[in-house]
């Protein structure tokens, strides 16, 4: 399995920073769902996806699946049966649907805003695993304060 110039970067990010791959995978997805929600100004439900081996982002909006109109309490984030299964058929109430998002119109926006996405999660996750470097089968002593 061949994986894409933007995931090995991302690997190599990982092991120069000693954080797992996933962590900075994730950080890519949540900037593109955050940059996609930016540039068409909503708050829907979004998430980001990035295809290992072909190095393709993408974002979709999820949306709940409710038996009829009067069940929808948040149109940014529900969708009636009939709407969905017009979209996606065989829908059922309760589940979710993904309907894509363009990427294409994003462009250095959603470059920075991923960037500093990124170097603040490496940086995070950097931090918190210097703090316990080398620690590994020492204990860890606690208290707790108030009721049981």
């Amino acid at each position: 399995m061949a994986t894409s110039v933007l995931y090995q970067s991302i690997e190599l990010l990982s092991q120069e920073k000693g954080i797992d791959p996933g962590i900075v995978v994730g950080a890519v997805e949540e900037a593109i769902a955050l940059a996609t929600r930016k540039y068409y100004k909503t708050q829907e439900n979004m998430r980001g996806e990035l295809n290992k081996e072909t190095g393709a982002i993408t974002a979709y909006i999820y949306k709940t699946v409710v038996a009829d109109a009067a069940e929808v309490e948040d149109p940014l984030n529900q969708i009636t049966l009939e709407e969905a299964n017009e979209l996606a058929p065989g829908a059922e109430v309760g589940s979710e649907i993904r309907l894509y998002r363009d990427t294409s119109p994003l462009g250095r926006i959603a470059a920075q805003l991923a960037k500093q996405v990124i170097f603040q999660k490496v940086r995070r996750q950097g931090s918190a695993g210097r703090r316990f470097q080398g620690r590994a089968g020492t204990g860890v002593q606690s208290f707790s304060i108030g009721s049981p």
